[in-house]
């Protein structure tokens, strides 16, 4: 079990690095519209890095014998498909910013609580409380008021309904990948360096025959486009860490507070954008974050209360509590 120190700091190091990684990618683009690089090699050179680093650690934990599993082809095949998936949802992300600033994407990935509510209840049956309904209103409410707000404000805010589209498609494949993601880890039975390497070669599989498709056969020829020091800064910063450190927070703690640090980084983006992005403040913008915050922490906290003992009240009410009392009323009764 880790300490409270280890599990404090990986809250925190999780929760700053999903706050930059979309200003990450608006801030790579530099002062153009739209990015020079192209967004297929971006994803595929930092897939490749991950391929590259789980072998590495699949041969300091287990020598060749280990890493000649990262080969198999049975364990390849496992994980093939759960990468192609997230490699598309990789390819939304990166698409979704050219067309909206990163604090609305942010704002408006907190819709997979909703999204992930309605597909358990639609796919398991599983039905949410009618308490807890209405906090995924609430949080989709804070949402909507936050991008119409802001593009009533105009100016600091990027907004479009195809970017919109785009972000809530990548949301709603981040939801679904993540059912067989877990369900495949859980029944697969390799060392996490194994089940990492494997999941990135099918994922930097995808993301090449996409740069080879659009930016090599349908576009001009340049799979890579213009790099610069910001790319590269994206490629490690961004994608690389954010890798490591999900996997790292899952380990230390559980999915309700990476929920939680997701949400309170709504804040930390739209402050990052007022402090390093030259975006101005904006108090009812900011005020509907807060709402979307608020309402993302009430709802994974709700989810967790479930499993607590019910009111107190409840319990003061039940006379299985009190033995005594009933030991005493039932001599009473046996009394001629």
């Amino acid at each position: 079990m880790s300490d409270a120190k280890t599990k404090a700091a990986a809250f925190l190091a999780v929760t700053l690095q999903r706050a930059c990684h979309n200003s990450f990618i608006e801030w790579a683009k530099g002062d153009n519209e739209h990015a020079k690089y192209t967004v297929s090699s971006v994803i595929f050179v930092a897939q490749v890095v991950c391929v590259l680093l789980g072998w590495v650690l699949a041969h300091s934990s287990g020598g060749s014998s280990e890493l000649k599993k990262c080969f198999d082809v049975g364990n390849l095949s496992t994980f093939a498909h759960i990468g192609l998936i997230y490699a598309l949802g990789d390819i939304f992300e990166m698409e979704s910013v050219n067309y909206i600033d990163s604090s609305t994407y942010t704002v408006l990935s907190q819709s997979k609580l909703i999204i992930t509510a309605t597909m358990i209840w639609v796919m398991e049956g599983k039905a949410q409380s009618l308490m807890q309904w209405f906090i995924l209103f609430t949080t989709s409410s804070g949402m909507l008021e936050y991008v119409l707000v802001g593009k009533a404000k105009g100016g600091s805010m990027t907004f479009s309904p195809f970017g919109v589209g785009l972000a809530l498609t990548k949301v709603a494949i981040s939801c679904y990948v993540a059912v067989l993601n877990s369900a495949a880890l859980q029944k697969d039975k390799n060392t996490f360096p194994v089940q990492f390497s494997c999941l990135k070669v099918s994922w930097a599989a995808a993301s090449l025959v996409y740069m080879v498709v659009k930016d090599g056969l349908l576009g001009d020829g340049d799979m890579f486009g213009e790099w610069t020091h910001r790319t590269v800064v994206l490629v490690f910063c961004g994608f690389i860490l954010k890798t490591l450190f999900n996997q790292y927070l899952l380990k230390v703690l559980d999915a309700i507070w990476k929920n939680i640090s997701e949400a309170v980084g709504v804040i930390l983006v739209y402050f990052g954008r007022v402090v390093f992005l030259g975006a101005s403040f904006s108090g009812p913008v900011f005020n509907a974050g807060i709402t979307v915050v608020l309402a993302c922490i009430a709802y994974v906290l709700s989810k967790e209360g479930g499993k607590a003992k019910k009111s107190d009240i409840g319990d003061e009410l039940n006379p299985n509590i009190y033995p005594d009392l009933s030991a005493s009323l039932l001599r009473h009764r046996s009394r001629p």
